[in-house]
């Protein structure tokens, strides 16, 4: 039995003195110091050059399980990877390469056509790492903003703009690495007549000895780099060759897949038409 006394009723009324439930009232505020935007942020934000609002933030549980937009964006993160590696190479050769081009020379010629091919896979690449950035934040910022937010990422995402920028990068990125070795192969081909040891035709002409096939020259061009630009053009049609056969790969599977698919998603839609009474189950 427990003793009824004084002892228990005083506990009790020292507890519900240091439980003092906080008063709310109307006129009371929670927001902070850093609540509002300061003089920097409003001045920029008014004029429309970026907004200080975000998106609506909802704990849908249905977030954290995994859809097929998930794969099609990892594939997409997985290509802007190797874009990225190729802007840096692309553009160290593009700076790093002599400029003073002269096009009434053979050499000069050959410098441009690697010039203008190196820009080609730089742009093909820049393009390649923004949409595999943009799309991929666009979609999940979609994706996480409601209840249907899997529906309005996958209208995002099948958009026929966003769609075409999406395969145009990622099918540029591809044929980018083929062209890089084609424009390699250029570079290579006016270095080897830079840097050969007997580059000079006036030294040519001054030594009677018999030259060597790896220091004879053709029209003015190195025997040995036509040799080396020869080499990576036969790699870069190779490549080539490969890209294509995975595309044509792709296409065959995909059209096979969906002339088998078809006839049975009729007859299944068919057959549920044709339910005209209620389940007794």
């Amino acid at each position: 039995k427990v003793p009824i006394g004084d002892t228990w009723p005083r506990q009790l009324g020292r507890g519900m003195e240091m439980y003092r439930p906080l008063a709310l009232t109307r006129s009371m505020s929670i927001e902070s110091q850093h609540e509002h935007p300061d003089t920097v942020v409003d001045a920029l934000a008014s004029n429309g050059f970026v907004r200080s609002e975000s998106m609506d933030i909802n704990n849908d549980p249905r977030f954290f399980t995994g859809n097929v937009l998930d794969k099609r964006l990892a594939a997409v993160s997985g290509l802007s990877v190797v874009s990225t590696l190729m802007v840096g190479i692309a553009l160290g050769e593009c700076y790093n390469m002599k400029h003073d081009i002269e096009l009434n020379h053979t050499n000069g010629v050959l410098q441009f056509v690697g010039f203008f091919f190196m820009n080609v896979v730089l742009f093909a690449n820049v393009l390649a790492a923004y949409i595999g950035v943009a799309q991929v934040y666009f979609t999940y910022r979609l994706m996480t903003a409601g209840a249907t937010g899997f529906e309005m990422a996958a209208s995002f995402y099948l958009n026929p703009n966003v769609a075409f920028w999406r395969h145009a990068g990622v099918k540029w990125m591809l044929q980018s690495l083929p062209m890089f070795l084609f424009a390699g192969g250029f570079r290579l081909l006016v270095k080897f007549d830079h840097d050969m040891p007997r580059a000079k035709g006036a030294e040519h002409q001054a030594d009677n000895t018999e030259l060597t096939w790896w220091d004879a020259r053709l029209h003015g061009v190195s025997v040995f780099g036509l040799v080396v630009c020869c080499t990576y053009l036969l790699l870069a049609s190779f490549l080539a060759y490969i890209n294509c056969k995975h595309a044509a790969v792709f296409k065959e599977r995909y059209t096979m897949a969906k002339s088998v698919e078809r006839p049975i998603i009729n007859l299944q839609a068919m057959s549920m038409s044709q339910r005209g009474l209620a389940p007794d189950i």
